[in-house]
């Protein structure tokens, strides 16, 4: 008898399949909603190097997007979970001493509002929407309404606005009415970029339908070059559990799961503005990678029979084999309650490669604490002037990252709270044990970031390295700053709900926001898929007193104890080679390259931006460049790229 061995996500996939295969007719129980097939979507196609964009000479006066002002939910009295236990409150003078967080080791300007892109002016409006993501090779940067191409090193490879892209390509709205919120996202599983963004006409100031969600998917890993599959999706279609014609999907989010690519947004109805429920939606991976006919499902969750708000899918972190979800699985949905003091999370399972599911609607609320949710607005003070900034509210902050270290899954989360009218706006952030796909109602950790009681931090976004340290990136500002960039961390060894590492400024600001109170709408702290070790991190800064002139920056830090997993690639195409990896394991001591025997039978590439030691002998013939060569020996690999060519390793 033969045996097949599936890998990765495709073992994943495999079983998950199995477990998911629920009955169509589950849904009709109470707590379930069935998600419905999406009208099927032919990729347009972008087949030329972004860098060949055209580019239009910048208008002495360019002209912004309509201004759209941040949409909130209903405001609802809230109460404590009868489990809740009361946060130790710091003492002043009394703060647990802080070790050293990492420095910086790439600190360089993102982009800015006034800005050259390819297709005009790079930013468009007011507040930035700063996100990006970083894959092995690249870092890609969004704000309202572009889109930025670096590398590593923080070279600028493209910019090029949202429209930009699309332009020609005939898809609706997509092609010319681009309105912002962007994303970025790199899927690890695939090696795949994905650009996400809203599109929108207006009549009267006001938005109309239809409402249209545009998704760009890297057709190699080479976001530069490669090409791009262009999804346009209708996300107001009307139906049995969809959202009704005439619903805007605001503050749309989205996270990479092995089956789906998950997305959420808040509905509003158009005009008016009125909060109207939830959407929920999965794309198929398979489809969005390889540019088929596009498998997709959505629902739409009513206001206020369901009383949810800023609900985010979880974000898979890593690609080792290890580093995926128990089998069967499904994605994590979380927000912050609306009626207990709580975060909620839910469950959607999916079937038939994504074209249809059951969304479980009743969570699992794990307790938190208390704060004054009423107090969360136009709250922040800045040196310089007396307009105060916005602090965007409780809301849950992106991305919901789902981390796996050995047999332990969990989610981490992060959002703003304040105590009271006389506080300081602080992040609570909170890991939640989702291991085997239980979730637990009871926070691992769980703590109020409060390293002084004069410095609002908000904005925040977190994550998690393979070994269990997390970083936490924010906005600072007081009445004696300037608005900020800031992050703090915890190594997976310390004491349990504390960031003990001390807060390290990636830049300070120079100058106010005036004029407007807008800010954010978030920021964006990724994982480097190359060692899975290094953070990077962007947000928005002023480096001037300015209405809406904002500035960015990039960075990335790395713990010094995290090793990282060496990665082999294949000169051909640069993508990663199956298998070589998992021969490679770092230590015992720091920065040393433990090697087990293994062959390459093509060139291969090591691309790291710091040392390899390879212990034992060294053979002068390692860069051979034709037949059969054999290492024995030390070897340091310094920054930058080595080939090697059909050796090996012993």
């Amino acid at each position: 008898m033969s045996a097949v061995i599936l890998c990765g996500a495709e073992a994943y996939a495999a079983a998950s399949e199995t477990v998911q295969a629920a009955p169509d007719n589950a849904v009709e129980e109470p707590g379930l909603v069935a998600s419905m097939p999406g009208d099927p979507v032919v990729p347009y196609e972008f087949n030329d190097d972004v860098r060949n964009l055209p580019y239009y000479p910048l208008k002495s006066t360019a002209s912004d997007k309509p201004y759209r002002p941040l949409l909130r939910p209903p405001s609802r009295p809230r109460s404590p979970l009868p489990s809740y236990e009361p946060e130790p409150l710091p003492i002043s003078g009394q703060i647990v001493p802080f070790a050293a967080m990492p420095a910086s080791l790439q600190n360089f300007v993102g982009m800015s509002k006034t800005d050259a892109c390819s297709g005009g002016q790079c930013g468009s409006g007011y507040p930035p929407d700063t996100n990006g993501d970083v894959g092995p090779n690249h870092y890609i940067q969004a704000v309202n309404a572009s889109y930025a191409i670096y590398d590593k090193a923080g070279n600028l490879q493209a910019s090029f606005t949202e429209d930009n892209l699309w332009a020609g390509s005939g898809a609706p709205q997509c092609d010319g009415n681009s309105m912002g919120d962007p994303i970025v996202v790199y899927d690890p599983l695939a090696d795949r970029w994905i650009l996400s963004h809203f599109a929108f006409g207006y009549s009267g100031g006001q938005p109309v339908t239809p409402f249209y969600q545009c998704i760009a998917v890297s057709k190699t890993s080479n976001p530069l070059s490669g090409g791009w599959w262009l999804y346009a999706l209708q996300m107001d279609p009307g139906g049995v559990n969809l959202p009704p014609v005439g619903t805007l999907q605001d503050y749309p989010k989205f996270g990479i799961w092995p089956d789906c690519l998950y997305m959420s947004a808040n509905e509003f109805t158009e005009p008016g503005d009125t909060f109207a429920g939830t959407l929920v939606a999965a794309f198929s991976r398979s489809d969005l990678i390889s540019g088929n006919t596009l498998t997709w499902s959505m629902l739409f969750l009513p206001y206020p029979a369901y009383n949810i708000f800023t609900m985010i899918p979880s974000n898979l972190l890593g690609s080792a084999p290890s580093s995926l979800p128990s089998s069967g699985s499904p994605n994590y949905f979380v927000s912050e309650s609306q009626s207990v003091f709580g975060f909620e999370v839910r469950r959607f399972v999916t079937r038939n490669d994504c074209a249809s599911g059951t969304f479980y609607t009743t969570p699992v609320t794990v307790a938190q604490s208390t704060y004054d949710y009423n107090s969360l607005g136009d709250v922040v003070p800045q040196l310089g002037t007396t307009i105060k900034l916005d602090a965007l509210g409780d809301r849950l902050m992106q991305k919901v990252q789902f981390r796996r270290v050995g047999s332990d899954e969990s989610l981490w989360v992060v959002h703003s709270v304040r105590p009271d009218t006389s506080s300081t706006v602080r992040p609570e952030w909170a890991e939640i044990d989702v291991t085997g796909g239980t979730v637990s109602s009871t926070a691992v950790q769980l703590q109020t970031y409060v390293p002084d009681t004069t410095i609002y931090r908000w904005m925040g976004s977190l994550a998690v390295d393979k070994d269990g340290n997390m970083a936490l990136g924010y906005s600072t500002s007081s009445s004696t700053s300037y608005p900020g960039i800031a992050y703090s961390g915890r190594l997976v060894t310390d004491d349990p709900s504390t960031l003990p590492q001390a807060e390290t400024v990636l830049i300070a600001g120079t100058g106010p926001q005036t004029g407007i109170s807008r800010w954010g709408d978030y920021s964006a702290m990724s994982v480097d898929p190359s060692d899975d070790c290094t953070f990077w991190y962007t947000n928005e800064y002023f480096d001037s007193s300015s209405t809406s002139n904002w500035r960015t920056r990039i960075g990335s830090f790395r713990f010094p104890g995290c090793n990282p997993s060496a990665l082999v690639r294949r000169t051909s195409d640069s993508s990663p080679h199956s298998g070589i990896g998992a021969a490679y394991s770092m230590g015992p001591a720091p920065g040393t390259l433990q090697l087990q025997a293994i062959t390459f039978y093509e060139d291969a590439v090591f691309d790291r931006g710091f040392n390899f030691i390879l212990d034992g002998g060294y053979n002068s013939t390692f860069l051979s460049n034709s037949g059969f060569t054999g290492i024995h020996g030390t070897l340091t690999i310094a920054s930058g790229t080595v080939t090697i060519n059909k050796v090996s390793l012993q």
